[in-house]
C-alpha cells in the first residue's frame, strides 16, 4: 500500500490565547487559504459551528454558501504531542484515506486538521452494542485488521530509532509544556501500546501538581511501584493468548463510529470500501436484521490519532471496555454470550472451525475427538472473548496512565485524575475473573 498524495498544508497554528471569537476568525482565514474555491470568501460568508469538544480536541464545522461543501477543522488539544506523534498520525490517516477509512482530509495546518464533512449520525454506546449495528461494526474492524501494508506504515512514521528510549526527565517536560522547542522523546502510541503504556508510565512518575494541591493530593496517593509491578505481571499474562498482531484502532469508542448518510457524494462516497467478513455479509444483511439501522448508508471509523500494529486482542478489549460510555458504567461489559455474537460476525468462513481445532489441542481431556463440534466452537468463542478480556485490562491501564499526562497539560475542563481512578477501579475489580479465563483457555 503506498502513501497518498498529501493535501495542502499551512504551518499557522490556531490558538485560543486570545479568546475564541478570534480563534474561530483565524480558522476562517485558514480555510480561505487552503481550500479551492474559497480565497474569495468573506468572514461573514462562512457559518461555524461546534461539532464536539471530546477530553482532548476541539471539532468545529465551517459551512461556507452553496455550491462549496462544508468542512469539519480539528484543533488537537494543547501538549497532545506529548502523547501523539502527530506525524506519524498524518501519514496514517492519508493511507487510510486511499482505501476507504475516516473523513477525508483536504488540509493540514500546524496544530490540526480539515476533513470533508460528513453527513453523518454518530453511534451512541446503546447503539454501538444494540445487535443491529454489532454485525456491520465486526464486519467493519476485520476489514481494518485485514488492511495490507499497514505494519509497514507504522513502522516508517513512528519515532526515529536512534531516538533514546529514556523517558524525559522533568525540567525537559516542563520546557517541552512551555513553548516551541525541542521535545521529550516519549515512546510513540504508534510504536506499540505497550510501549505507550510504558513510556507514559516512566513520564508520569516525573510529573508535578504544585500549581495545584488539590491534583497533587491525589496523585500523591499513586504507587507506581505497584502499578509498573502489576503492568509487567499483565503483559505476561496477555502473551499467553498469542493475539495475532494486527493494525488496531485503539480509540474505537461509539464517538468514532459514524452512519453516513447514503446521498454523500464526494470523495468519502468514492473511496473504495474495504471487503466485509463473509461472516456477516451472510449471517447479518442477509436476512435483512442489519441492514436496516444503516438505512442504506455507510459504517465508517474516524479519529486514528492512537492507532497502530499491536495485538488484536487490545482492539477488542478496547472497544468492549467502550461500551460503558463516558460515564463509565462498567456493567454494559458485554456477557460471554454478546461477544461471541460479535466474534461471529468478525470471523470470516472457516476459521472457527480451526479455532475449535486449536481449542481441541489446547484442551485434549475436554475436547477430544469424542467432543462434538458444537462443544469445540464454544469454546473456541470462548477462548476469543479470553483474549479480548485480558487485554480490555490493558486498555484500562492504557487510559488510565494516559489521564495522568492529561491531567497535567490539558487546559480542558475535565478530572482526568478522577478518569484515571475510574480505570484502574474497574481494572482491579474484573481481574481475577479475566485472569480466570485466560487460565482455563491458554494455560500457562
Amino acid at each position: 500500500m503506498g502513501p497518498s498524495t498529501s493535501p495542502p498544508e499551512d504551518p499557522a497554528e490556531i490558538s485560543f490565547a486570545e479568546g475564541q471569537q478570534e480563534a474561530e476568525r483565524s480558522i476562517k482565514k485558514l480555510c480561505t487559504r487552503l481550500l479551492p474555491g474559497w480565497s474569495e470568501l468573506k468572514e461573514e460568508d462562512m457559518q461555524m459551528s461546534k461539532i464536539s469538544g471530546g477530553i482532548s480536541n476541539l471539532l468545529v464545522k465551517v459551512e461556507p454558501p452553496a455550491p462549496l461543501q462544508p468542512v469539519a477543522v480539528k484543533v488537537f488539544g494543547d501538549k497532545t504531542e506529548l502523547l501523539i506523534d502527530r506525524e506519524a498520525e498524518k501519514h496514517t490517516l492519508l493511507r487510510l484515506n486511499a482505501v476507504g477509512f475516516g473523513a477525508p482530509v483536504v488540509g493540514l495546518f500546524g496544530n490540526g486538521r480539515i476533513e470533508a464533512f460528513l453527513p453523518c449520525k454518530t453511534l451512541t454506546p446503546e447503539e454501538m452494542a444494540d445487535p443491529g449495528f454489532v454485525p456491520h461494526i465486526a464486519a467493519r474492524l476485520r476489514a481494518f485488521h485485514d488492511l495490507p501494508g499497514m505494519d509497514a506504515a507504522d513502522a516508517t512514521t513512528s519515532a526515529p530509532a536512534s531516538a533514546p528510549a529514556s523517558a524525559p526527565t522533568p525540567a525537559a517536560a516542563e520546557a517541552a509544556a512551555a513553548g516551541p522547542g525541542p521535545q521529550p522523546h516519549v515512546p510513540s502510541p504508534q510504536s506499540s501500546q505497550w510501549d505507550a503504556i510504558f513510556g507514559w508510565l516512566d513520564m508520569a512518575e516525573q510529573l508535578s501538581f504544585e500549581h495545584d494541591p488539590a491534583k497533587q493530593a491525589a496523585f500523591d496517593k499513586v504507587d507506581f511501584k505497584a502499578m509498573r509491578a502489576e503492568l509487567t505481571l499483565l503483559r505476561a499474562l496477555c502473551g499467553r493468548v498469542a493475539s495475532p498482531r494486527v493494525f488496531c484502532h485503539n480509540d474505537l469508542l461509539s464517538g468514532n463510529i459514524l452512519v453516513i448518510a447514503p446521498s454523500t457524494t464526494g470523495p468519502a462516497a468514492e473511496a473504495p470500501e474495504p471487503s466485509t467478513s463473509a461472516g456477516a455479509a451472510t449471517s447479518g444483511v442477509a436476512g435483512g436484521a442489519t441492514a436496516d439501522v444503516l438505512g442504506g448508508g455507510q459504517l465508517q471509523f474516524i479519529d486514528f490519532e492512537y492507532s497502530c500494529a499491536g495485538p488484536r486482542g487490545f482492539d477488542l478489549g478496547n472497544h468492549f471496555n467502550e461500551y460503558a460510555g463516558f460515564d463509565c458504567d462498567y456493567t454494559r461489559f458485554p456477557t460471554l454470550e454478546q461477544q461471541a455474537a460479535f466474534f461471529r460476525h468478525y470471523l470470516k468462513p472457516g476459521e472457527l472451525q480451526a479455532l475449535a481445532a486449536a481449542a481441541r489441542a489446547r484442551r485434549p481431556a475436554e475436547l477430544g475427538g469424542a467432543a462434538p463440534q458444537a462443544a469445540a466452537e464454544a469454546a473456541a468463542l470462548e477462548g476469543l472473548a479470553a483474549e479480548a478480556c485480558i487485554y480490555a485490562l490493558a486498555s484500562h491501564a492504557y487510559w488510565g496512565v494516559w489521564s495522568f499526562i492529561q491531567a497535567r497539560y490539558s487546559p480542558i475542563d475535565f478530572d482526568y485524575l478522577d478518569y484515571s481512578a475510574l480505570r484502574w477501579a474497574e481494572y482491579h475489580r474484573r481481574r481475577a475473573e479475566f485472569v480466570a479465563l485466560v487460565d482455563k483457555h491458554y494455560p500457562a
